[in-house]
């Protein structure tokens, strides 16, 4: 959640800095529907590169987490990959919610 929060600081930090900028470039014909675009995909590669990161982390980590879990006789594999399954649900549900939000606001911002 901390990571989350910094990253939607960060944004509207640079909405603000960035507010001339998008200015500038609807004065030269942008239309506002390309900077709904452009905003969304900056917000979305910066929300979810991390997620995707630590998706993949997880998923090389597995098996040695799960034998680890084995020292403790902890060897229900499949419980271990539902749960690791869900938990990414749930962070990139959080994610998704804060990135929509942030993409909002940012969008107020420069508009």
């Amino acid at each position: 959640m901390g990571t989350v929060l910094i990253i939607y600081y960060k944004q509207i930090t640079e909405g603000y800095e960035d507010k001339d900028r998008f200015a500038i470039m609807q004065k030269v014909g942008m239309s506002q529907e390309e900077v709904k675009k452009s905003i969304h995909n900056q917000v979305l590669t910066v929300f979810f590169l991390p997620l995707i990161t630590a998706a993949i982390h997880i998923a090389v980590a597995f098996r040695f987490i799960a034998k680890l879990l084995a020292i403790f006789s902890l060897s229900n594999t499949g419980l271990l990959a539902w749960c690791t399954v869900g938990t990414v649900l749930v962070f990139a549900l959080f994610y998704a919610l804060v990135y929509a939000i942030t993409a909002r606001v940012y969008y107020k911002i420069v508009s």
